[in-house]
């Protein structure tokens, strides 16, 4: 099955102080023994890309992880642009950061695969359908039905 990562798994991955490294990186390694691919959307790569300081950094970084990388197709940007009018409806001015995290959960929702995230609370409101596979203590900070609580990897695969 194919897995969608979002950009906090990718910086969890590459800085061995994160609170999530650890749970990231046994995650991508179950992930990747039992279900290739794992799928990096180009607005990740854009994100993480920030803290590097060449691009070979960064195509070294994805490569070392086995990630594959995928752009958006229209669908997922439309529903991507629609989740952020709907978002800025209701509340009054905008989030910074809040379009990237509109696009990986669009990505997701529309190839109907799961989410790799540290912080499900950035995608349940709006992509109720998207399965995240989350760190075990995210679930309380996030509505019971609106998230399905993977855990892990081999939660998901029903292990």
């Amino acid at each position: 099955m194919t897995v969608l990562v979002d950009t906090n798994i990718v910086i969890a991955l590459l800085d061995d102080d994160n609170f999530f490294h650890g749970w990231a990186t046994e995650q991508v390694a179950s992930l990747k023994a039992s279900s290739p691919p794992l799928i990096v959307p180009d607005i990740v790569y854009c994100e993480v890309s920030v803290a590097m300081e060449h691009q070979d950094q960064m195509d070294q970084a994805i490569a070392e992880h086995g990630f594959e990388r995928l752009s958006p197709s229209d669908e997922a940007l439309f529903r991507a642009g629609k989740a952020y009018r709907q978002y800025k409806d209701l509340n009054n001015g905008p989030k910074l950061g809040v379009l990237p995290d509109y696009l990986i959960g669009a990505m997701a929702e529309v190839l109907n695969i799961p989410l790799l995230t540290a912080n499900p609370k950035d995608f349940v409101g709006y992509f109720p359908d998207v399965v995240t596979i989350q760190p075990p203590d995210q679930v309380e900070q996030s509505p019971p039905a609106a998230v399905a609580n993977i855990g892990n990897f081999e939660d998901l695969l029903g292990n």
